[in-house]
C-alpha cells in the first residue's frame, strides 16, 4: 500500500511540476503607454485629430516610448455621450529596450465624461522584434487596445496581446501525465 502511495505522489509531483512553472513569465503580455509628452488628442463634432502624440511606453521593468501617427478620422454616429468612428488606421510605434513594436491603431469608438475621453480599438501587429513577438505580439496578431485623454492629452493606455500559448501546453501534458497514472494504477 505504502508503495502505491509513493508512486501516486511522485507521478503526481512531477505532472504537476509543468503546470506550476508554466505561469512564471516575468515579462507581462501587456504594454502599457501614457502619459504623453508630446502632441494631442482633440474631439471636434464630426472628427477626431490625432496630433504629434509621443510619451512614455512600459512592458514590466524597462521603460520606453511610444508614437502615434498623425490622422484625422470622422465620426461616423453617435448614441449619447459615444461617439463611432468611420474606417480608420493610425501606424503605432513602440520602442522599450532594445525591441520595436509597429502597428496599425485602429479606433472604434469614444465615450467621453466630461473632459475624460475613453478610446477604443484593436492593434494589429506589423513588425515586431523578438522581445515583443515572445510576450504575444507577433506578426499578424490583431489585439485589444485602449486609451483615455483627458483635456486632449493622452494620460494613460494599454495594448493586450492574447496569452502566449505555452501555460496551456503545459497544462495539457501535466493533464496527460495524471491520465497515465491512472492507468499505470490500473494495471497495477
Amino acid at each position: 500500500m505504502a508503495r502505491r502511495l509513493f508512486f501516486a505522489a511522485s507521478v503526481l509531483a512531477v505532472a504537476l511540476a509543468p503546470c506550476g512553472a508554466s505561469f512564471a513569465n516575468p515579462i507581462p503580455t501587456q504594454i502599457t503607454f501614457g502619459p504623453s509628452t508630446s502632441g494631442s488628442i482633440s474631439l471636434g463634432a464630426n472628427t477626431v485629430t490625432f496630433s504629434g502624440v509621443t510619451g512614455l511606453a512600459y512592458q514590466g521593468v524597462p521603460s520606453g516610448t511610444f508614437s502615434l501617427g498623425d490622422s484625422t478620422v470622422n465620426i461616423a454616429g453617435s448614441n449619447g455621450s459615444t461617439y463611432y468612428l468611420g474606417s480608420n488606421s493610425e501606424v503605432m510605434t513602440f520602442w522599450i529596450g532594445a525591441d520595436t513594436l509597429v502597428g496599425d491603431l485602429s479606433v472604434a469608438s469614444v465615450t467621453t465624461v466630461g473632459q475624460l475621453a475613453l478610446f477604443a480599438g484593436n492593434f494589429l501587429v506589423s513588425s515586431a522584434t523578438p522581445g515583443f513577438i515572445n510576450t504575444g505580439f507577433p506578426v499578424g496578431a490583431l489585439v485589444d487596445a485602449d486609451f483615455v485623454t483627458y483635456k486632449g492629452t493622452l494620460s494613460s493606455g494599454e495594448v493586450i496581446a492574447d496569452p502566449v500559448p505555452e501555460p496551456g501546453t503545459f497544462a495539457l501534458v501535466g493533464c496527460g501525465l495524471l491520465a497515465l497514472a491512472g492507468v499505470l494504477r490500473r494495471k497495477f
